[in-house]
């Protein structure tokens, strides 16, 4: 077989470009029967250079994954191939740069994998990495190992003993959540020294027969730029684990019979998978959610007879065996004390949440100990002790935000405001679609819109360019394909709730149903656009109230609603004047709606005003001369994009004047972080991948 079958050139050159970068030095390990040859390279060409004086028939040849003590690259197989005993051990490595999610088809050893079991990897990968964003995880790189699948995601750890173990139990809980008898995350390739496929060499595991044929391993996908994990989402990842102290443990002798409390309380089995002596009961809807189907929930039976409860959805995460167990038997545990208590600091948990003094907020249930003033304050150590509160944010898409500040966290509000025809409404519905994506329940209260017609242009942003037609009665006008409609709505659910305008505005009336719904669908994201339209009258009793005053009582209620239902809460609030480069003052009454907000953004359409002011304001810079535009565009002075979405306020992190410029796909009417981005949401999912099937390894 000639070199040029067991190699692509290209395709090395280029997996090396993105995992090993900045002439980061390297080890290639070849392995052909019982024989070992070894090579340390900093650079590529020389590396193509001497394989192609390397007989790779029958051979598979790997690369070191992580950081390699520099000193390495004076062994003697120093940019070339030698027979040595001496590699890379974990000792070298300085510190991890990839973690690697190793799928391997379950099938005998020393064998190729068929295509179909390759393909259940692929879709076994899709599913974790989805699994994984959930999390906070960036995009992986995707890779096809030639029997496998990998998913690498960017680290930045050092090589000690706390980080091996964070590693491995990230692999382990993955494992614990994802194998099957089909498909097995490695939990093997923890170890900092570990050794991979070299993206673009051939894999040549047994004799290549038409079933199960030899194939050539290849980078699958991967994003513009590689997002490195911080610590605590691997930290956060590695929790799922579950431990024998926080699960049911239960002695051989007392054994608890899974499938029977399962069966005596109707929740009904899908299918029973063993796994390395554990047992899996996959249910056919999640207990808590009747909307998460099968696969994704699922009583688990360990080898040590503890028993734990899982759904792979955001919504349930939390969710867990002792939860379920006393949802079908309150007296499970016989445990009051816990009960009483949860019932006994309620009303303090409420009163809690930032009320701003509201005199018509009724609070009765203050817990006896705060008859003394001096309990009101509390030092560090008392605040030291209580358990961490974590936060939750719904991802937006846009990039650069979610990257930098994490996205929208829930129990906080967000203003957004912007000129007409700014794209505000677009920005707000094409969140919503995220949110639901991501399995966030979502509330929405469009007073200027129909509910038909808003949802007309739902439709049109879910169903993507692939389901959108455009209009023969009007030019440049498009539409959503019937036959995407009704499967947008049912992937819609009961995770998008739309008011009914028919209910009229009043503000007051509209918060006691948003306080019902919220609170029986534990929403997680509420949008109202917007503040004008709404009628505010009778907010406050007080007749010395302004239109100003009114504007600060309604943040307020929605603050204190944000914050006692655990939610995030988007408004629209449009600015007082109608031209110019806009700035946070101009919106609301006396500029005090910033200052009570967490979160503040200006959706800017990039116009010649946009551009003159965002020169002059922002940049310092003389107004827009006769210089053409592509001098601009190489200064930096122009942003690009159709629109451009301002960071005014950002509570958490301090951003502001973080300007991110957007595309506007008129077809979709989608806001795109670049023009060629591709979104697909989860209706679509399954046919998306159907139809690029040139993208789809060859297997």
């Amino acid at each position: 077989m000639s070199i040029s079958t067991n190699i692509d050139q290209q395709k090395i050159i280029d997996a090396l470009r993105l995992l090993k970068p900045d002439g980061r030095l390297f080890e290639i390990r070849i392995l052909q029967g019982k024989q070992t040859i070894s090579g340390y390279f900093t650079d590529g060409e020389k590396l193509l250079k001497e394989l192609n004086k390397v007989s790779l028939k029958g051979a598979n040849v790997f690369y070191t994954l992580n950081q390699i003590d520099e000193s390495c690259y004076s062994r003697e197989q120093h940019d070339c191939f030698r027979s040595c005993k001496v590699t890379t051990s974990d000792a070298d490595i300085v510190a991890y740069n990839w973690m690697l999610v190793d799928l391997d088809p379950v099938r005998r050893t020393g064998i190729s994998s068929t295509a179909a079991e390759l393909t259940e990897a692929y879709y076994r990968g899709l599913k974790i990495a989805e699994y994984l964003r959930e999390l906070g995880f960036s995009a992986p790189v995707m890779a096809c190992s030639g029997n496998g699948i990998h998913l690498l995601y960017q680290v930045n750890l050092a090589n000690n003993k706390d980080n091996i173990s964070l590693i491995e139990r990230c692999l382990k809980a993955l494992a614990f959540l994802f194998s099957d008898e089909k498909v097995e995350v490695d939990t093997s390739v923890f170890n900092p020294a570990r050794i991979s496929k070299l993206y673009g060499t051939m894999a040549q595991k047994g004799s290549s027969t038409k079933e199960r044929p030899h194939r050539m391993s290849r980078i699958i996908s991967a994003p513009p730029t590689a997002e490195v994990v911080k610590k605590d989402i691997l930290e956060r990842l590695a929790a799922e684990l579950p431990q024998e102290t926080t699960t049911t443990r239960i002695s051989k002798k007392n054994a608890f019979d899974v499938e029977d409390w399962l069966a005596h309380y109707g929740i009904r089995v899908k299918d029973i998978k063993s796994w390395k002596d554990t047992t899996k009961y996959v249910l056919e809807e999640c207990p808590f959610d009747g909307s998460h189907k099968a696969p994704d929930s699922a009583v688990i039976k360990m080898p040590s007879g503890a028993i734990c409860f899982k759904c792979l959805h955001n919504s349930c995460r939390g969710h867990d065996w002792r939860e379920l167990r006393l949802k079908f038997e309150p007296d499970a545990y016989d445990d009051k004390t816990l009960a009483d208590d949860e019932r006994i600091n309620e009303g303090w948990k409420q009163y809690k949440a930032y009320n701003r003094n509201r005199q018509d907020i009724a609070y009765t249930n203050a817990p006896a100990e705060q008859e003394h003033p001096e309990k009101m304050f509390e030092t560090a150590r008392d605040i030291l002790s209580k358990p961490r509160e974590e936060r939750i944010y719904i991802k937006t898409g846009l990039v650069q935000f979610d990257k930098k500040a994490g996205g929208l966290a829930k129990g906080e509000i967000t203003l957004v405001s912007g000129l007409r025809a700014s794209g505000k409404s677009s920005l707000l519905s094409q969140w919503v679609l995220n949110a639901i994506d991501q399995d966030y329940t979502t509330v929405v209260y469009s007073g200027e819109l129909k509910d038909t017609r808003f949802m007309n242009w739902m439709y049109q942003q879910a169903a993507g360019e692939d389901w959108v037609a455009e209009s023969k009665k009007y030019e440049d006008c498009w539409f959503c394909k019937d036959e995407a409609k009704g499967k947008v709505a049912e992937w819609l659910g009961d995770r998008f709730w739309l008011y009914n305008n028919d209910f009229g505005s009043n503000f007051n009336k509209l918060a006691i149903g948003l306080n019902e719904i919220i609170k029986r669908l534990q929403a997680d994201l509420v949008v109202l656009d917007n503040m004008s339209i709404l009628d505010l009258s009778d907010i406050t009793t007080d007749r010395r109230a302004d239109k100003w005053d009114q504007q600060k009582l309604f943040v307020e209620t929605l603050k204190n609603l944000a914050m006692v239902c655990n939610c995030h809460i988007i408004f629209v609030a449009h600015p007082r004047k109608a031209a110019g480069f806009l700035r946070l003052d101009d919106v609301g009454g006396s500029g005090s709606l910033g200052n009570l907000v967490d979160n503040a953004l200006i959706v800017h359409r990039v116009n010649r005003d946009f551009l003159r002011g965002y020169r002059q304001d922002i940049l310092g810079l003389p107004a827009i001369s006769s210089k053409k535009k592509d001098e601009d565009e190489e200064n930096g002075y122009d942003l690009g994009g159709d629109n451009c979405i301002e960071i005014v306020k950002e509570r958490e992190n301090g951003l502001q004047d973080l300007f991110i410029p957007l595309w506007y796909e008129k077809s979709t009417r989608r806001l795109k972080n670049s023009p060629l981005e591709k979104m697909v949401y989860g209706w679509d999912f399954d046919g998306f991948i159907g139809r690029q099937a040139d993208e789809i390894p060859p297997f």
